[in-house]
Order: C-alpha cells, then structure tokens, then sequence
C-alpha cells in the first residue's frame, strides 16, 4: 500500500506490504519518524485494508480518533499527526472511480465475494464491529440505529434505536439527528439541524463512524456523428479515369444531312453543265 508522509511543507512517498507496522519516534519503531512518541500508531495491513489505532487521539481528514479505537482509513484520507506531520494514503492507479473503495474492502463481508461497483451512494462504517460494511443510500430515507426497524441497523451499545436519518431529496443528500442523547457528528461538528452531506464527509454516531461517498455521475451520452451532405446535383462528379494522350483522336461519322446537300450541290453541276452544251449545240447548228 502506497503512502505519502508531509513534513514541513515537503512529502516523502513510500510503500508498505501486508502486516503490522508501528509508526512513532521510537528505535523499535518500523517507521521511525523523529519527535513522535514511540509506538504512536499501529498500521494494520491485511486484505489491502487499512486498519489504524493510536496510542493518543489522532485524527483522519480533521475528525478525531479516540485512542484504543481501530479505525478503517480508505484512499485518498490524510491522517494528522503531531509536531504538524501528516500520513496520506495514495489512491490506487483505477481507471473508475469506487474501484479503490471496493478493492480496500475486499474479504471483509463473510461469506461474500468481492462486490460489485455500485453507481449510487453509499455510506462506509469505519470503525466497531460493523468496520467495512457499505450501505447503499438507494432509497429516499435511510434510518440508522441499533433497533431491528432501521435500514441500517449498527451494533454499538451507544447508538440509539433510531438515532439518525439521511433523506435523498432533489438537491442532494441530508443528515438528521432524530433526537437521539449522545448526538450526531458531521465532520467532528454536532448536527443541530438537517445539514447537507458531500463526498468524502464522516459521521459520528456513538462509536461508530461512518464515511459518506457521493453518488457517480452517469457518463454523459457521446455526441450523434454529422450527417453526410449529399454531393451536389449541379456540380457533375470528376471522373476517375483520364484519356490517355497515345489515344487516337475520335472521330464522328458525317451525318446524313450533309451527306444529301452534297448530292444536291452535284445535280446542280450536272444541270447546269448540260445547259451549256444545249446552249452550245444551238449556236453552232446550221438554219
């Protein structure tokens, strides 16, 4: 799994394998990091999951931890540690989307295979005994809670039996708090009324966390091709073949029309040259 570590303003990337690694300014630290208590956090890799747990209150993407409580970190969330350093995990090279999501939580359904992408939004638990699990937000209200009546029933002794409720509406998604003693937390901030949710944003109820993820768009349909103007009647098409200059030259028979003024032109001679001998033979001729 790929991280990126911030410290003053610069960032040093490194990979991690499977297994259990302790990040902290201690010398049986894995990742020894100067000005940190020792053992600050435990990084369990298993599964291409993340699981994280402090020794002290840390926080992901700005809401706090409480130490001793595992907690699912997805790609893309940031981690703030003390002495202002800071620990990313780097998103997966996918070509979608979710895919990132859904690879991190591969083998966590008992009993299931790795599930499929899904276009509409989801929440993720992140922490408790229900770490892992994605709730599809494909209907207009979900409540959530411990009683069996909820859509998306938690199994944390501090969540209430209908303690929140998030409404799918024409300007997007929203969280109520359905009056419940412990509250709810968006982003680390009590919700005191019906708030908008993004992507990306955390809710806080009890003990349990549970990260929102946005709907995907729809791709938006390719553009019809032009149609293909017909060529022009008035404009001929060229043709492909050119005469060839060792051609002879073509030759068009005479027509019959001028045939007959020919003939017309000869019996005119004739007459004429009959006249004269006449003409002649009568001057010559005796009386």
């Amino acid at each position: 799994m790929r991280f990126e570590f911030e410290h003053l303003g610069t960032t040093t990337p490194f990979e991690l394998a499977e297994g259990l690694h302790l990040l902290g300014g201690g010398p049986e630290d894995d990742i020894h990091l100067e000005g940190l208590p020792p053992k600050l956090l435990s990084l369990r890799i298993e599964a291409q999951r993340l699981m994280v747990e402090a020794a002290r209150t840390f926080s992901v993407n700005g809401v706090l931890v409480p130490p001793g409580v595992p907690r699912l970190v997805l790609p893309g969330e940031a981690l703030g540690l003390p002495e202002d350093m800071g620990l990313r995990v780097l998103q997966e090279s996918v070509g979608e989307r979710g895919v990132g999501t859904v690879a991190l939580l591969k083998g966590l359904l008992t009993g299931t295979n790795e599930p499929g992408l899904s276009r509409a939004a989801t929440l993720t638990c992140l922490t408790g005994l229900d770490v892992g699990r994605v709730h599809a937000l494909a209907e207009p209200t979900t409540e959530i809670g411990r009683g069996r009546e909820v859509a998306l029933r938690l199994r944390d002794r501090a969540v209430s039996r209908m303690h929140a409720r998030v409404l799918h509406g024409e300007d997007g998604f929203t969280l109520e708090d359905l009056g419940s003693p412990n509250g709810v937390f968006l982003n680390g901030r009590r919700v005191e009324a019906r708030v908008p949710l993004a992507d990306g944003d955390v809710i806080e109820l009890g003990r349990s966390l549970l990260r929102f993820q946005a709907a995907m768009e729809e791709p938006a349909p390719p553009a019809p091709p032009a149609p293909e103007e017909p060529p022009s009647a008035e404009a001929p098409a060229p043709s492909s073949v050119e005469p060839s200059s060792d051609a002879p030259p073509e030759t068009t028979p005479e027509s019959p029309k001028r045939r007959g003024e020919w003939w017309l032109i000869g019996l005119g001679t004739l007459a004429a040259s009959a006249g004269v001998a006449i003409t002649w033979l009568l001057a010559t001729g005796s009386p």
